[in-house]
């Protein structure tokens, strides 16, 4: 059985929702298992700077999970220089 690892951040981008505030990502491998709210410090989970977002892949079979850092929050949108990795 593949590891589990949960990430959180600020934000959690999704098309259909948008950004949701304080959220993370469990993933399995390369898999996303689920989304969750973050109220408080969790154990196990890695805690990252600026915005994990959701992309449907281009195969259209799965979700993909991005890191975008750095973020504006002002604006609500990816600053000059932003970095972009996928996650696990």
């Amino acid at each position: 059985m593949t590891a589990r690892h949960r990430y959180a951040a600020h934000y959690l981008y999704t098309p259909s929702s948008g950004y949701l505030k304080r959220y993370g990502v469990e993933m399995e491998g390369e898999r996303l298992v689920r989304i969750f709210p973050v109220d408080g410090e969790m154990e196990r989970t890695e805690w990252l700077p600026g915005v994990i977002r959701l992309e449907w892949s281009a195969e259209g079979r799965r979700w993909e999970v991005w890191h975008d850092y750095p973020f504006n929050f002002t604006e609500m949108k990816p600053a000059a220089g932003t970095r972009r990795r996928r996650l696990p």
